[in-house]
């Protein structure tokens, strides 16, 4: 059992660091509290989504097949290139409305988070592959704790005055840049690795 559990702390830590930057980043740019509550919604969504093609993967139903989960790739960088467009075009707008525009709920966060994972389904199909019904669920449970830790932590670094003030000074451009690294980081490491 701590084995199951520790095992699944570090491959959480290891498929999702990553992650606190993007939450970071989306929570500097969101003004209430609907939209804190759509990007942790969105996260565990997410994740949830990687963990049941994981397990589908594991039980030997190949759902999406490994040459094209680097696909997903496409995803944040066409999301970064739209943002880079949609910032470019409101430059002449007040900063306010800018920010009320911002594209952040459900559906968008739960696409990032699925297409920031194609190294989770690489970890857990063979993690979930050797585990018991016990072991899944201890798994399962790490990682529900694991995804709070996490929004809390991407939350509270968004929410320090001076990380807070620069990202929100430099959205347009750490938004588009960080969405299409993110996403030319998922193709090469499937395409070209």
């Amino acid at each position: 059992m701590a084995t199951t559990f520790f095992t699944a702390v570090l491959s959480f830590v290891s498929t999702n660091i990553d992650d606190i930057f993007v939450l970071m980043i989306l929570y500097a740019q969101v003004l209430d509290s609907k939209r804190v509550i759509q990007i942790i919604a969105g996260q565990y969504f997410g994740i949830g989504c990687l963990c049941a093609l994981g397990t589908l993967g594991a039980l030997g139903t190949q759902i999406i097949l490994p040459q094209y989960v680097g696909l997903l790739g496409f995803l944040p960088l066409l999301l970064g290139i739209r943002s880079w467009r949609d910032c470019r075009c409101r430059q002449d707008k007040s900063e306010t409305e800018t920010q009320n525009k911002t594209q952040i709920n459900f559906f968008s966060v739960t696409l990032l988070t699925i297409a920031n994972g194609a190294d989770n389904i690489g970890v857990y199909v063979p993690l979930f592959s050797g585990y018991t019904h016990a072991d899944f669920m201890i798994t399962l449970s790490v990682f529900a704790v694991m995804i709070a830790l996490w929004c809390y932590l991407g939350f509270r670094l968004a929410s320090y005055p001076y990380i807070k003030k620069k990202i929100t000074h430099y959205q347009h451009i750490l938004v588009p840049l960080v969405l299409i690294a993110l996403g030319i980081s998922i193709l090469a490491k499937n395409y070209l690795f």
